[in-house]
């Protein structure tokens, strides 16, 4: 009994290093914004009652937008990927 629970200690100890890195890596964005734009979750931009205007699409896969209001009372949201150096 003593040595399965050693194994599967040891087991989950080893697949965490594999998958703590990947978990880490996504908070980090790949790309930045341009002046005046804002970096944003790309998911917080899904279900609002404003208009957008551009991609709220997370092309380089790092979860995050940009994102700049604009318009009267900044109801329009132009989205754009991070994707500047």
């Amino acid at each position: 009994m003593f040595i399965k629970l050693s194994f599967a200690l040891v087991l989950a100890v080893l697949l965490s290093q594999l998958v703590l890195p990947t978990v880490l890596a996504l908070d980090e964005p790949a790309g930045s914004c341009p002046a005046g734009f804002s970096l944003e979750l790309a998911m917080h931009h899904e279900n609002h009652h404003h208009r957008h205007v551009g991609t709220h699409a997370d092309l380089n896969g790092d979860g995050y937008i940009c994102m700049k209001p604009v318009g009267l009372n900044n109801n329009i949201h132009v989205h754009i990927d991070n994707n500047l150096p």
